[in-house]
């Protein structure tokens, strides 16, 4: 089958880069042609694309080192100049950033009508049996006016929602005119399709469940010290790491943090490439791999969306205190490291213009037990994660799915939760796996950060033989229940319907 893909973005460092990654991978895989049209810039980092285009050079291709199929995957990249527009900000590299509720109605025109010409020039080219356009917009309605009704299947992540049509009715409007021209409407999680529906009842007839996936192969369960040397020993050869936040800046950060600085912080953020991981990466994963008690965990954003401040408060309130290992990149990076630090010290004042929910004299020490490493892209995360015994999704607003949770369970890490939007669908399947009400979630909201510490504390209470056994569990579960070859058959599935 000839399948066209439409996604705005590149293919990691968030949930729907990944899923529309792993999609491709396992349709490549199962056999199908697929015509990817994104903006990833380094396409050869991707080991399933056989070869890259922009939309203008077809037919013109360029091949990639790649690994063996019966399939293709061929990434098409749309000329679309130098502004990238994007839900929740974040510094994307060649592009200037904009938000979507930011944009001027010109810049928003002229950025749909170079991707309506690009995914034309696919569509021409390529000639699909299928089209997948991703997100509540701008995918659908650049489908709708690029293609013919009825030609594509709209699949819905949830940033889309928050972040664009809540805020201004043109993005309603927008998403309606794209997703009334669809075939079905997939979206992760009952809670994503339900909110989705809230703004565009007139689609209710054509909304289909599809979860997303894991990949198992990738993400399994290691014994600590050998998934964080493993880690380490692959860091050790990325020479982007040069690139990455040195701990020359630490100075800067608690400078910064004595004058209550948070623009200064802000602006520390951009001294270095948040795309690769910390110089002293290796380093601190082999520390950690010598130490003794357990580690718990973050892997995602590094932005105030994702509430990470909670997960290192929360770290501060355990007696016994645990490790921390915070893996990950974007803006809030330095507001965090400024918050452990304000902690460390005992810092009431900076603690609370940081957003810190406990008394700070409770995080004394807290900075020799928490790790930062940067950005770990795909061939570095799942090991690193592998070695938790806790990983926390402490997100404050909505989540579609959560999947980097079943990523975690998926390597033997437990999951701990906030309790809300598709996050709380995913606690209820595991803990009904195993027979545990409550075990893997908090309640958000007012005082979570001592929720999230009680939740901590529960699982970390559980002998270390047991918890293991119930990490393998998991991801058993994981194995037999989510995994990427099923989430590409049901989206296929969705067109045929």
């Amino acid at each position: 089958m000839r399948i066209l893909v439409w996604h705005g973005w590149l293919l990691e460092g968030s949930g729907s880069n990944v899923y529309t990654a792993r999609t491709v991978m396992a349709w490549r895989r199962q056999g199908h042609d697929v015509a990817l049209v994104c903006q990833e810039g380094h396409p050869e980092r991707f080991p399933f694309l056989d070869a890259w285009a922009a939309t203008g050079e077809l037919p013109k291709l360029r091949p990639l080192p790649t690994e063996q199929s019966s399939g293709r995957a061929v990434l098409l990249r749309p000329e679309i100049g130098h502004l990238l527009p994007v839900f929740v900000y974040d510094e994307y590299e060649g592009f200037t950033v904009k938000t979507f509720v930011d944009l001027t109605d010109a810049e928003l025109e002229a950025y749909l009508d170079a991707n309506v010409a690009a995914l034309r020039a696919a569509a021409d080219w390529h000639r699909p049996d299928v089209v997948i356009a991703g997100h509540a917009l701008p995918g659908p309605v650049i489908a709708r006016r690029a293609l013919d009704d009825g030609t594509f299947v709209a699949k819905i992540h949830g940033s889309d929602l928050e972040y664009a049509m809540r805020p201004q009715q043109r993005y309603v409007h927008l998403a309606r005119e794209g997703l009334e021209g669809a075939i079905a409407v997939a979206g992760g999680s009952r809670d994503v399709l339900g909110r989705l529906l809230e703004l565009v009842p007139s689609v209710s007839d054509r909304v289909r469940l599809v979860a997303p996936g894991v990949e198992v192969e990738r993400w399994r369960p290691l014994p600590r010290r050998e998934a964080l040397l493993r880690t380490a020993d692959l860091l050790e050869q990325e020479p982007a790491r040069a690139r990455g936040r040195s701990a020359s800046l630490d100075p800067e950060v608690a400078d910064a943090m004595h004058r209550r600085d948070l623009g200064a912080l802000d602006r520390l953020a951009g001294r270095y490439d948040q795309t690769a991981p910390d110089p002293a990466a290796p380093e601190r994963l082999r520390a950690l791999a010598g130490a003794g008690g357990p580690i718990i965990g973050y892997l995602g954003k590094l932005i105030p969306q994702k509430g990470v401040e909670h997960l290192l408060a929360a770290t501060a309130l355990l007696d016994p205190r645990p490790r921390a290992l915070v893996i990950g990149f974007g803006t809030h990076r330095e507001r965090l490291e400024a918050l452990v630090a304000a902690l460390d010290a005992g810092d009431a004042a900076a603690a609370e213009v940081l957003g810190a929910e406990i008394d700070p004299a409770a995080g004394v020490g807290l900075a020799e037990r928490v790790t930062f490493t940067g950005r770990l892209d795909h061939r570095y995360a799942a090991t690193a994660v592998a070695a938790l015994d806790v990983l926390v999704v402490p997100s404050i607003l909505d989540e579609a799915f959560g999947m980097v949770a079943l990523e975690g369970a998926a390597a033997g890490s437990l999951p701990l939760v906030a309790r809300h939007s598709g996050l709380a669908e995913i606690a209820a399947a595991l803990e009904d796996a195993v027979g545990a009400t409550g075990l893997f979630s908090y309640e958000p909201g007012p005082g979570a950060t001592r929720r999230l510490a009680a939740g901590l504390e529960r699982l970390l209470s559980i002998p270390a033989a047991e918890r293991e056994a119930l990490g393998r569990r998991l991801a058993g579960v994981v194995a037999e229940r989510w995994t990427w070859e099923r989430t590409a058959d049901a989206l296929l599935d969705a067109a045929r319907a």
